[in-house]
């Protein structure tokens, strides 16, 4: 499991401390650091990741304000000294608070929960006989998974595009990749969501499905690599 990450902390020489640590973490993609919360909230609004190393103390306004600003639920990891931020993460579910000194060992152990976390939480929403339930057209529809050749956003809705139909829903490109098996489908750009299995080639900067190019994007471009080879 690689987890696509950003950095969020005011502090330069913090930055560059703990970049060098999570360099170390073989399951980590470094994906951008910010200063502030308005520049990660921008890159956010259209960018998906899969982890947040997060400061409590940032400028314009506060880790906690910024999270309270995210519309797609993200995974947390809160960086703070102070003990009644450490309580207030665990009222709010965050994956883990961290104090500094940081050390390679205690970011190991909050990677080791966050990948335990995804996997329940996969666990839970994997679905049954091989159909996910949409809504198309004020109807609810089964689609054969395997079925799925690519997702493509569409502004506020999706459109998932299949060997027989196309159906348009209303609905983000993130959440609808929870409900889709995560070894099975990659999300190679913001734009798109791909089924491994439907790849014919691919290169560097593209992805070829059913005659049809794709792009893919450099951040996600490790991803798909490591998922893709599980089937050749």
């Amino acid at each position: 499991m690689l987890l696509n990450y950003i950095l969020v902390d005011p502090n330069p020489i913090r930055r560059l401390y703990l970049s060098q640590i999570l360099k170390k973490v073989k399951t980590l993609n470094f994906i951008a650091e910010f200063s502030n919360a308005v520049e990660a909230q921008n890159f956010l609004n259209y960018s998906s990741v899969d982890l947040i190393f997060l400061s409590a103390k940032l400028p314009v306004y506060n880790g906690f304000d910024f999270i309270e600003r995210l519309k797609d639920p993200t995974e947390i990891i809160l960086m703070t000294e102070q003990a009644e931020d450490a309580l207030r993460a665990f009222d709010l579910n965050l994956a883990d608070c961290i104090s500094p000194p940081f050390s390679l060992e205690r970011i190991e152990q909050s990677i080791a929960r966050i990948e335990q976390r995804i996997k329940l939480s996969l666990s839970i929403t994997k679905k049954t006989n091989d159909f996910i339930e949409i809504k198309h057209n004020l109807k609810t529809e089964k689609i054969a998974i395997d079925q799925i050749q690519w997702i493509e956003a569409v502004g506020d809705y999706i459109k998932i595009i299949t060997h027989k139909k196309k159906f348009l829903v209303l609905s983000t490109m993130k959440d609808f990749l929870t409900r889709l098996p995560q070894e099975q489908f990659s999300r190679i750009h913001k734009s798109y969501i791909i089924n491994l299995k439907k790849v014919i080639n691919y290169s560097s900067s593209s992805v070829n499905i059913e005659n049809k190019d794709f792009p893919l994007s450099r951040t996600q471009k490790k991803q798909f690599r490591l998922l893709l080879s599980r089937f050749q």
